[in-house]
């Protein structure tokens, strides 16, 4: 099966509005913000998915109810396997429901003298209907690994990921998505929502310190994630 990904928006996420940012480490106070260089921990949560219409056509006096697959590929340039590549089935979701989703979506802490933090992190996210209800997708996707086409696609992931392009990473995580959705069996052509979320170095993600959260919609669903940003340089001491 082909996922139909045309209507997919990628997304380059705005810097936080507002006073997020932790305060400086006494004595820097005025000083230049390091660069992600000085990173010691990034984290990038899924921290809600917002069911606003699934899509079940109203037939009274049936509930409208719909089984949908949610699907997550994170990726950094560091040129690496995808730190998550996972599918997971909801049963019965209602419109105005929220999928329990809290999770990490994507992980890095800086380990030894001089780690080498990412420059970018990418995620794509995509919640798909099914119409022949939802299965456990453990033993197909452990399959689906071993398989060639996934492996030429992965290949094509991490070589965008090592050569730093952006919106190659982009591309390359919507064809992998396209790979896992084969195995998805009868399901819409055209997911709810898929977006890939983009956090760089050059865009200012990483550089206020804490919690952040960013928000995307569209009629049918409603997502919202969180970037956690560590800096032990810049972090006020005890």
């Amino acid at each position: 099966m082909a996922l139909n990904f045309s209507k997919l928006r990628f997304n380059t996420v705005p810097l936080p509005t507002g006073s997020k940012t932790l305060p400086l480490t006494k004595g820097r106070v005025g000083a230049v913000i390091p660069t992600s260089d000085t990173l010691t921990g990034i984290e990038l949560r899924l921290s809600r998915v917002h069911i606003i219409d699934n899509k079940t056509p109203e037939i009274w006096p049936f509930i409208r109810y719909s089984d949908l697959y949610l699907m997550l590929v994170s990726v950094d340039n560091l040129g690496k396997e995808p730190y998550l590549v996972t599918i997971k089935g909801f049963e019965n979701v209602d419109d105005g429901e929220d999928l329990p989703v809290e999770r990490t979506a994507y992980y890095w802490k800086g380990k030894g003298e001089n780690p080498v933090p990412p420059e970018q992190v990418h995620l794509l996210v995509s919640v798909i209907k099914s119409n022949a209800g939802v299965r456990d997708l453990g033993a197909a996707l452990e399959k689906l690994r071993g398989k060639d086409d996934f492996k030429a696609v992965v290949a094509k992931v991490m070589l965008a990921a090592s050569t730093g392009g952006g919106s190659a990473i982009a591309d390359a995580a919507m064809a992998l998505a396209g790979v896992l959705g084969g195995i998805l069996g009868k399901v819409d052509d055209t997911p709810l929502i898929t977006q890939v979320l983009s956090y760089t170095d050059i865009n200012g993600d990483f550089d206020q310190l804490g919690r952040h959260v960013f928000t995307a919609k569209n009629r049918y669903v409603e997502l919202e994630t969180k970037l956690i940003v560590r800096d032990a340089t810049r972090e006020p001491k005890g």
